[in-house]
């Protein structure tokens, strides 16, 4: 059995991890500072969907309730840790919105860190 880790997702509907060939990233972005960007479609090597908010145990559609709530799923280490890598700076791995924890325990206890923080507003996404 591989390494997993458990990814915790803040927004209500999940997120669809994407890991771009290596260089690609820095390839483009060095392609749009000298004016001649690079307009081809990325072509991801690997993709994981996790789970949002609306698919927590004990989230409850009638009442549409999204407060301290986060989406689980079990992705493997190697994959979490590259996509981390080529997203560190983004807006949702600053504002904790997509993060993982080795054990279950540890992502229960993050989770519960998020109890009272509303989630779902542009403002809560990107706040700095």
């Amino acid at each position: 059995m591989a390494d997993t880790v458990t990814v915790l997702c803040r927004l209500p509907h999940g997120l669809e991890l994407r890991i771009a060939p290596e260089g690609d990233v820095e390839r483009r972005a060095q392609l749009s500072a000298a004016g001649k960007p690079d307009r081809s479609p990325v072509g991801y090597i690997k993709s994981v969907t996790v789970n949002g908010a609306n698919r927590a145990p004990d989230y409850h559609p009638k009442d549409n309730v999204l407060l301290g709530r986060v989406g689980r799923t079990q992705v493997e280490k190697g994959f979490w840790d590259l996509w981390l890598a080529q997203h560190k700076d983004s807006d949702l791995v600053k504002n904790h919105c997509v993060f993982a924890e080795v054990t279950e325990r540890a992502a229960e206890a993050k989770a519960r860190e998020f109890a009272t923080e509303k989630m779902g507003s542009r403002a809560s996404i990107l706040k700095t």
